[in-house]
């Protein structure tokens, strides 16, 4: 490849530069495409009016010049909001859809990307980058330029985890060619106004929803509210997604050419590369950012042809790995097969955890006299009645229980049967005193807080594939933040026992056949939040993986019984496996 073509920029003023000239042919080609737009469309409707309006004639020097005024007057107000509106919001309108958040630098992995990144803003001479992380499995990346012209670099939970350090800097340097060629600036500025009008198509859409024989069994259908309003927008999105697809098709070589510069290291990129393609990697809910992606989704389906060429953003694959394998000395296959070496070295040297019927039988029995002790303890506590609307007595209930049922509030009337009292919940200062706490985001019960929900250990602070978790030493509970679960899917650290993998089986099949259920499937014992003294309420794990797990919705805590967290790890492994296609690992040999 020539090396003018690949050249990073002398400075970042140059970028600067190139950035205004980028964003004045942006707006020229808006501002032309509003006029036609525009001026069709009223000039259809004013010609119209001759049917009703002999006299009036459109193209008379008395009527053209002031319809020509009014229709560039209009076509430049509309295209400097459109223009304008993007340049503010595109970027934090696309992190917001695709659920980006800060690094944390606590986090081993995090740190290693933002580590990577300062790097890379210091190999390619620019003043400032900002990083980005995506809570998601797959394998992924992008780059944006906001408001301020600071450029950002964006990956996923799922690159960070399989990806080494080298492919680390490569994925990083990418997005980074990227920036200084232009691209990003060029595609946020884009993808920022394509979002105007989809957002604009959805706002003429109202969804119809049907019902089968039973509840669940739903179908919903979009249907256009204004017609003119979306099909306008369907043809700006349209013509605007043509206009990306013509200049994303070099951009990505150009980008690979300028990667290998910074990272010096081609086969890295091409490992990633690889990789991202084969997990199939889909982010948000729309095609709309798909110019942005390291790779595109369903990548797998992109060839060679003249229609692939018109309407696809990326090159194939194979084409962009043919070119970094030779830069190499190795062919697609050698690449593939070092892959695999990698991936099974990696994979066995994997610690492997067990089961809780692993642990031994006295530790079973240790694990159960507790559980049994702590659930006493707890009935204990279970001294509140509460009056329902047909003024009957439910209950009895633990403090915690009671403030978090549907029916409470500080005026219904409750009963104390171990003080044998009676009156409204507020009369009572253990409810008032739980209510203040609440509100405070502090814990209930200060005797319950940290403590096991199953056998009222203290819990101990600990590393899980990096994150930080809280786990029940005795019981092997672990309590987890909701946001933290996609880190944990991503990050494949641990072997499993035969044990796990058999219990995790029978799960599989109750996901397949929903009238096989595994015992574990059955009716669990309500608990109290170890955090804030709330009830835990018990539900699936996700619409998809129908396991019972304990949720704060207060705290945004999950708590996993034993054995729970990792049968949902085999589960999402086994899900991303079926979802690569098996055979996918031969794809380009």
């Amino acid at each position: 490849m020539d090396k003018s073509t690949t050249q990073i920029p002398i400075s970042y003023w140059e970028i600067q530069k190139k950035q205004r000239k980028v964003s004045a042919l942006l707006f020229l080609l808006l501002l032309i495409f509003y006029l036609l737009t525009i001026g069709l469309i009223s000039a259809a409707v004013l010609l119209s009016l001759r049917l009703f309006l002999p006299a009036f004639k459109l193209f008379s020097s008395i009527y053209f010049y002031k319809y020509t005024a009014a229709v560039f007057l209009l076509s430049a107000v509309i295209a400097m909001i459109n223009f304008f509106q993007a340049r503010k919001d595109g970027v934090n309108y696309i992190l917001t859809n695709l659920r980006a958040y800060p690094p944390d630098p606590q986090d081993r992995y995090h740190l290693s990307f933002l580590n990577v990144v300062d790097e890379m803003r210091i190999s390619s001479g620019l003043p400032q980058i900002k990083a980005y992380v995506i809570p998601t499995v797959n394998i992924n990346s992008l780059s944006l330029i906001d408001k301020d012209n600071i450029p950002t670099v964006v990956v996923t939970e799922g690159l960070l985890a399989e990806a080494s350090r080298d492919e680390l800097q490569a994925v990083v340097a990418h997005e980074v060619a990227h920036i200084l060629k232009g691209d990003t600036f060029l595609l946020t500025l884009i993808c920022s106004i394509s979002a105007f009008y989809e957002k604009l198509m959805e706002s003429s859409e109202k969804e119809r929803e049907s019902y089968g024989a039973d509840v669940l069994t739903r179908s919903s259908r979009k249907e256009a509210r204004y017609p003119l309003i979306y099909l306008t927008g369907l043809l700006s999105y349209l013509l605007i997604h043509f206009f990306i697809t013509i200049i994303s098709q070099n951009r990505e070589f150009l980008a690979d050419a300028t990667a290998v510069e910074l990272s010096r290291n081609p086969l890295a990129l091409a490992r990633i590369i690889y990789k991202a393609q084969i997990a199939n990697s889909y982010l948000g809910d729309s095609t709309l950012f798909t110019p942005l992606f390291l790779v595109p989704p369903d990548s797998r389906d992109i060839t060679e042809t003249t229609w692939s060429k018109l309407f696809n953003t990326h090159p194939p694959v194979r084409k962009r790995l043919k070119v970094l394998t030779e830069m190499s000395h190795i062919t697609i296959k050698e690449l593939i097969e070092g892959i695999r070496a990698q991936e099974e070295i990696r994979k066995n040297t994997r610690p492997e955890i067990k089961s809780i019927e692993e642990l031994g039988r006295e530790r079973r029995e240790l694990i159960k006299n507790l559980q049994e002790r702590a659930t006493q303890n707890l009935d204990k506590e279970k001294i509140w009645l509460i009056k329902n609307a047909q003024g009957k007595w439910e209950g009895p209930y633990t403090l915690g229980a009671l403030i978090t049922l549907p029916l409470f509030t500080p005026a219904i009337r409750v009963k104390n049967v171990q003080e044998n009292q009676e009156g409204r919940a507020r009369e009572f200062p253990q409810v008032r005193f739980a209510l203040y706490n609440q509100l405070k985001n502090q814990p209930i019960s200060q005797d319950l807080f940290n403590k096991c929900p199953l056998c009222q250990s203290v819990l101990i602070e600990s590393l899980y594939e990096g994150v930080r978790i809280k786990t029940c030493q005795i019981c092997q509970g672990r309590l987890v933040r909701m946001d933290d679960l996609e880190k944990i899917f991503a990050r494949k650290e641990l072997n499993f026992s035969e044990k796990l993998k058999a219990k995790a089986k029978l799960y599989w099949e109750a996901i397949l056949n929903p009238g096989k259920k595994p015992s574990a499937l059955f009716p669990k014992k309500l608990l109290l939040c170890p955090e804030c003294g709330l009830q835990l309420t018990v539900k699936p794990f996700s619409y998809y993986y129908l396991i019972p797990v304990y949720k704060c919705y207060h705290c945004q805590l999950i708590w996993f019984e034993a054995d729970e967290l990792e049968i949902l790890q085999i589960l999402v492994e086994k899900q991303e496996e079926i979802n690569s296609g098996g055979e996918t690992c031969n794809f380009f040999v």
